[in-house]
């Protein structure tokens, strides 16, 4: 027990020495001064028409949707991220002010929004800063109880001001829509190349670069590129081009060590170096049209092995076609109307529908987003019913600290809630000082507010610390236009901050949820996605079918998102104190199940190049042996103790090999080989013995 509180102040030390920590590369002063002009802006306009709680609700709409933008650092696309935060303020005002009247209306209210918010943790960043300022904007409207007309006031005034800085940050912080469609292929193309320098690395940033350029190419656009259809069909290429660095980096490494291809037969090694420069330039050429790219022209006469040959030549393949595609998208390169404006217009559509998927997903308290919602839910409304009952000037920041400490993760807890207390005693200071100092009122308000929000978002990528201290000046003068007495309302922040914070600290303290005790459904979560798409592609091999992609990639995805689910938990695993499975140990499976998935690709690729479309029959008992091998594993890594025989799946393979067609035997026998040696270590890993 010492041991592991020993283990849990090391971690907790840590949280807070980061807390302090200030990135002064990510301070943006240009970022600053453009999500300051609509807050300032709003509060300008309000004075100027006598409305000064109008103009204060106004700049409330734009500061709430300015920080959607640059709390997390800055995202290059922040519109998806602002016009959901945006959408989440107006709901939650509304629902905040029409409940305010009923206390435990309100409080229910308030519970089922933090189960949303908890559970918008599953979408990463953009779904943290959506569920957090909806919660925001719940709590500090909700302080206002108004009739249905009233509600839709406030509410619209509070989406007029997030308009304004959605609009502010299209039209000048925002590339035209061309150059961000290139800017979004170059960005794909530039992790294949790294892919390509860094062979066995994790495929997933490339991935989600050429996810991220597919849906920059679909979306409607008035400004669109003229090579629109090359670089979309340069999206598809490179998606085939990820599968086989894939693969042939797992076989440039196996055996040496990850990262490490000495030893590799030279034109695997040759190729690899071939197709990052000719990447590097396909990405180059993208984001500024220059010298097309030059094609690869690789010797494969040397002693390869058949199949490894059958990759080798599909690589090649796939560069030199993307090669003749950037060659084409630059010759369209420029600003155009685009001929299919609707082009896309379903793409919405399919990214709420991978969302809602992705949070059904986590839904249940397997999940760390799942654990976190519950936690959330029960201690924010735990401490709005507690400040029902506590007589303190403007009480309701204690609820807004507690809610915006709370992380799903205890390292995250630990220093966002370091940072606010940290950040909040210094706004106050701030705010008193300029009070005392300047003694502000009228436009000499709105001249302080600018200055706040400018200070506030150009640090805020540098620091949540700093970013919360000037955030706290501008709340308080803020509030000065409709309540004047600075000093008074910087103290009240700052008790109730200190007290909101302690709470949300204390309440993960006392109610940990740890990643360590997920990671083993996690992992078998990869296993049993793995399980489904080597099934599909075996199949189609089986049968002697055309592996189709439309059916495969679906299969595929769902592979690659458990696993970063998986990956992810165990990157928070590794920063808190060790419970349930040892992260380290959990690493190395899923280390294993990435050899597994890169051994489907393999498959499915040198099967696709292959000019032979036989049925290979031979290999169904093989099949049979991997997909019941798989189905052990995950139920191991679910904690099952279930005996049962473990099949012999290098006795398969071999009895496969005998009765295969020889020419099918070379294509094939590779990738199968290399799927039977990576599960067998799997199994062994989790304590299964081969049979």
């Amino acid at each position: 027990m010492a041991g592991d509180e020993l283990n849990a102040a090391i971690v907790a030390g840590r949280a807070l020495r980061s807390a302090g920590r200030l990135q002064r590369a990510q301070i943006s002063v240009r970022h600053g001064f453009v999500a300051a002009i609509p807050v300032a802006g709003m509060l300008a306009l309000g004075t100027v028409v006598g409305q000064p709680v109008a103009a204060v609700t106004m700049a409330v709409g734009a500061m709430l949707a300015g920080v959607a933008w640059l709390a997390g650092g800055g995202e290059a696309r922040p519109l998806g991220t602002m016009v959901g935060a945006a959408l989440g303020v107006v709901v939650a005002t509304m629902l905040g002010t029409l409940s305010g009247r009923l206390p435990w209306l309100h409080l229910g209210l308030l519970f089922c929004l933090c189960l949303v918010a908890g559970l918008l943790s599953a979408l990463a960043r953009r779904g943290s800063v959506v569920g957090t300022q909806s919660v925001i904007a719940f709590v500090v409207f909700g302080r206002f109880p108004e009739p249905l007309t009233g509600a839709a006031e406030l509410a619209g005034l509070a989406a007029f001001g997030a308009a304004s800085q959605i609009a502010v940050a299209a039209l000048v912080a925002l590339s035209p829509a061309w150059r961000a469609q290139r800017a979004a292929v170059a960005d794909a193309y530039e992790r294949l190349a790294e892919l390509a320098a860094a062979p066995g690395s994790s495929s997933a940033a490339a991935a989600a670069a050429l996810d991220g350029a597919e849906q920059r190419l679909s979306a409607p656009s008035l400004l669109a590129d003229a090579g629109v259809t090359e670089l979309s069909n340069l999206v598809q290429e490179g998606r085939r081009i990820r599968l086989s660095l894939g693969v042939l980096g797992m076989m440039a490494t196996r055996g040496q060590g990850d990262r490490d291809p000495a030893g590799a037969p030279p034109e695997v090694t040759g190729v690899l170096r071939a197709a990052e420069r000719v990447l590097s330039a396909i990405a180059a050429g993208a984001r500024e049209p220059r010298t097309p790219p030059p094609e690869v022209d690789v010797n494969l006469d040397g002693q390869l092995e058949p199949g490894v040959r059958e990759l080798v030549a599909a690589l090649v393949g796939q560069l030199n076609a993307a090669a003749r595609m950037a060659a084409r998208a630059q010759d369209g390169a420029g600003l155009r109307l685009p001929v299919h404006p609707s082009r896309g217009s379903r793409l919405p559509l399919i990214g709420l529908a991978s969302d809602l998927q992705t949070l059904r997903a986590n839904a249940t308290l397997s999940s760390a987003a799942g654990r976190h919602a519950v936690r959330l839910a029960v201690v924010v409304a735990g401490t709005e019913l507690l400040i029902q009952h506590v007589a303190l000037p403007r009480a309701y920041w204690a609820v807004v600290a507690a809610a915006t400490v709370l992380r799903p993760e205890f390292g995250a807890t630990i220093t966002r809630g370091a940072e606010r207390v940290a950040g909040t005693c210094l706004g106050v200071v701030l705010a008193t000082m300029i009070a005392v100092a300047l003694k502000p009122d009228g436009w000499g308000i709105t001249a302080i507010v600018g200055v706040l929000a400018w200070a506030t978002y150009a640090l805020f990528p540098a620091s949540f610390a700093a970013g919360v201290a000037g955030l706290t000046a501008m709340v308080v003068f803020l509030l000065h236009a409709v309540a004047p007495d600075s000093a008074t309302i910087a103290l009240d922040r700052g008790i109730d901050t200190l007290i909101g914070g302690a709470i949300g600290v204390a309440a993960y303290m006392l109610w940990p949820t740890w990643s360590g005790t997920s990671l083993g459904l996690l992992l078998a979560d990869v296993a049993d996605a793995q399980r489904g798409y080597l099934r599909d592609v075996l199949a189609g091999l089986i049968s002697g079918e055309e592996l189709a992609d439309a059916r495969l990639r679906p299969l595929a995805r769902r592979a690659r998102t458990a696993y970063g689910h998986a990956e992810a938990a165990i990157t928070l695993a590794r920063s808190e104190p060790v419970r349930g499975v040892d992260p380290y140990h959990a690493a190395a499976v899923l280390g294993g199940l990435r050899r597994v998935v890169y051994g489907v690709h393999a498959l499915r690729i040198t099967r696709s190049a292959s000019a032979a479309r036989r049925p290979l029959r031979a290999v169904a008992p093989l099949a049979s042996g991997f997909d019941d091998e798989l189905e052990l594993i995950a139920e191991r890594l679910r904690g099952s103790e279930r005996s049962a025989p473990v099949p012999g799946l290098r006795t398969l393979f071999e009895e496969a090999t005998r009765a295969l067609p020889r020419d099918a035997a070379a294509t094939v026998c590779t990738p199968l080989d290399e799927l039977v040696d990576a599960i067998n270590t799997v199994a062994g890993q989790v304590g299964l013995t081969a049979g």
